[in-house]
């Protein structure tokens, strides 16, 4: 047998609504230590997941595993691109969106036993304002909604669906200037969403038409509108076709500039924060090795 290859798990203990699962006996138990060397770290304090991904990759770990939701995915992430250590992802956070994306569903031990067998892919990552991110960025409603869920001490579906129906009802669209490539609009928008992969937490495609190895950002604009037409439209989040209302524009590039007239919420892979100034996105082709289920890399080819 060949030397073993070493993982680092890096682990956010009060991340999402599973934060009470035994993580380390799960890891023990399902994981191949024939094959692999491994530690788990958890993190004790804001920004301590960078520091423990970038520790990974300057110590020569081959895998560095985000174990929690899409803010600790994204923050692993940020580390690794542009390096040959590949990210995995156990999903054990609030929405799991990337995860889902991966194949992954919400079993941890099914998920652990991924790493087993699975395979490396090279994906593209985007960056706004030059902070990464792996999955979706969005300014807008569905920042204010993210920003919420952020500071909320309740996390998990039902407070999302609760925050979600409060701001539908508060939220007011903004006017925004976006530029994609050389195309400019201007419009009053509910939301931009600048997507590299398709999916929300909690299964909700957004766009679906995003794929994370074309070399470009698809963009989602959901127009100004009455309350009531939203509430008409919303059966489009459950067959994964709110791109196809009449409320929608969508646009492709690699280079994408939202600038709003005011203060906004805005979200980065989920984490919400108050964006104060105009939003710059570019786009990193095959800058991120990622480790997937073997079925979901064949589907790939």
């Amino acid at each position: 047998m060949g030397e073993k290859q070493k993982i680092r798990f890096i682990a956010n203990p009060r991340s999402g609504v599973n934060r009470k699962r035994n993580l380390a006996d799960l890891i023990n138990r399902n994981l191949d230590h024939g094959r692999f060397d491994h530690e788990l770290c958890y993190t004790e304090r804001a920004g301590h997941a960078v520091e423990l991904a970038k520790e990974g990759v300057e110590l020569g770990f081959d895998l560095v595993v985000a174990c929690g939701g899409d803010g600790s995915v994204n923050e692993i992430a940020s580390q690794l691109i542009g390096t040959n250590v590949v990210l995995g992802v156990i999903p054990i956070g609030s929405g799991n969106g990337f995860a889902g994306h991966l194949g992954l569903g919400r079993d941890v031990a099914k998920a652990i036993r991924h790493l087993n067998d699975g395979k490396p892919i090279t994906i593209d990552t985007c960056t706004m304002n030059g902070h990464p991110f792996v999955n979706l960025a969005g300014i807008g409603f569905d920042g204010v909604v993210a920003k919420r869920l952020h500071d909320s001490p309740v996390r998990g579906f039902w407070a999302y669906l609760r925050y979600t129906l409060e701001e539908a009802w508060a939220y007011q669209p903004q006017l925004l200037d976006i530029q994609v490539d050389d195309q400019k609009i201007s419009c009053r928008c509910l939301l931009v969403e600048v997507a590299n992969a398709p999916i929300y937490g909690y299964g909700f495609s957004i766009v679906p038409q995003a794929i994370f190895t074309d070399s470009k950002m698809e963009v989602l604009l959901i127009k100004a509108a009455p309350k009531w037409r939203y509430v008409l439209e919303s059966w489009r989040f459950l067959t994964h076709s709110f791109h196809k209302s009449p409320l929608a524009a969508c646009y492709s590039g690699t280079k994408v500039v939202v600038a709003p007239a005011n203060s906004i919420g805005a979200h980065i892979d989920g984490e919400g924060f108050q964006l104060m100034e105009a939003a710059n996105f570019s786009i990193l082709p095959a800058s991120l090795k990622v480790l997937v289920p073997k079925a979901y890399a064949e589907i790939l080819r």
